[in-house]
């Protein structure tokens, strides 16, 4: 007698199917964190969670979007595009501040939530180490030791938990009996509900970063540092105005010589105008660009002290701003702080060095000079 073998039998997936579909939202989310484990488990709550309060954080800041404060993404992207391997795409970028801000802020909390919520989790992963990597590229490019920059280790986390997690593309977590957990077949990676997932995600970042924007505080003093003249010196100086300081602290006075009937016969100095005493008032910054140095800051602390320094925040290269309020010199991109009074010393901040000096000259008529 011939027996007919047939083709085996396919396995029966209505089980499997019924249950993924009677599984909760949250039975699925415990099983997806269950799934991931201890060790990287640890990695994605803080990075999901990082990236929600970075994005939120940023629409919560008064200053971020706007145009004139030290802390308006203008003035950081400017700052990041210095001397930098991606400089000409953070040049590129600041012409979009205000786009390019709003975007940041959306993209990092929907990626946050990503994260948290399990949703094409590596490639949520992926998204957040190129984040990092631009910014290592970037905003930390000067620090030194390379270990002090943030950016470096988030990278490094980032890809960790996109590596750790790539096979979940193609498998899901099911709860089974006894609160087991069991993996089962999830077809393409992309699919309808995938589609649904992400809108839903992105519609969740948009809804936070709204509700930040409402509740978001006053704006701070921290303003930009408006330009100062900078012309050349060409006018003599002529004898010292009745009231007019003999001497600015931090910057030289060329007021002194021989006097002949009163008056002062000593050479004009030499160098570049940057501004008048009588235009720069107590407590008040204006900046310039110094020679070898890049964005520079003059300071008028008190009658008889004048101050200059560069602008580049020693953490991480970003251009700081002036708080006349505090009368501290203030990093947007890390808040690192410098006391102008105290040789532009750290008082706060990640920075661990001062701004560095630069010589000013105030000659007998009251003109601020960069010497030549």
């Amino acid at each position: 007698m011939r027996v007919r073998i047939g083709a085996p039998p396919r396995p029966d997936r209505s089980l499997v199917r019924g249950t993924h579909r009677r599984a909760t939202f949250g039975a699925l989310l415990v099983a997806d964190w269950r799934a991931t484990g201890w060790p990287l488990g640890i990695l994605r709550a803080f990075l999901g969670g990082t990236f929600v309060f970075a994005g939120m954080q940023k629409l919560l800041d008064p200053n971020f979007l706007r145009r004139g404060s030290a802390d308006f993404i203008g003035t950081q992207l400017a700052g990041f595009a210095r001397d930098t391997p991606l400089a000409g795409v953070f040049r590129m970028l600041a012409h979009h501040a205000v786009l390019v801000g709003l975007g940041t802020a959306l993209l990092e909390t929907a990626i946050g939530l990503a994260v948290l919520l399990g949703i094409v989790l590596p490639i949520a992963a992926l998204a957040g180490f190129a984040i990092n990597l631009s910014l290592l590229l970037s905003a930390t490019w000067h620090v030194h030791p390379y270990f002090l920059g943030s950016d470096s280790i988030y990278a490094v986390a980032w890809l960790a938990l996109a590596i750790g997690t790539w096979s979940r593309l193609t498998r899901t977590p099911v709860p089974g009996a006894g609160g087991r957990v069991t993996t089962v077949a999830a077809g393409p990676a992309f699919d309808r509900r995938a589609a649904l997932q992400l809108a839903a995600v992105g519609s969740m970042a948009l809804a936070l970063d709204l509700a930040a924007r409402m509740f978001r505080g006053s704006p701070s003093s921290v303003e930009a540092i408006s330009p100062a003249i900078r012309r050349p010196a060409s006018t003599p100086a002529t004898h010292t105005p009745a009231g007019s300081p003999s001497s600015t602290g931090g910057a030289s006075s060329s007021s002194g010589g021989t006097s002949t009937g009163g008056t002062s016969t000593a050479p004009p100095p030499a160098g570049t105008l940057l501004t008048t005493l009588a235009q720069l008032p107590v407590g008040r910054a204006v900046g310039f660009e110094a020679p070898g140095v890049g964005p520079a800051v003059l300071l008028r602390l008190s009658n008889d002290q004048v101050l200059a320094y560069s602008r580049i925040c020693t953490h991480a290269g970003c251009v700081v701003g002036y708080d006349p309020g505090a009368r501290l010199l203030v990093c947007p991109c890390h808040g690192a702080e410098f006391d102008p009074a105290r040789g532009a010393e750290p008082v706060a901040g990640p920075a661990s060095s001062p701004l560095q000096r630069i010589n000013v000259v105030v000659d007998g008529t009251g003109r601020v000079l960069l010497p030549a």
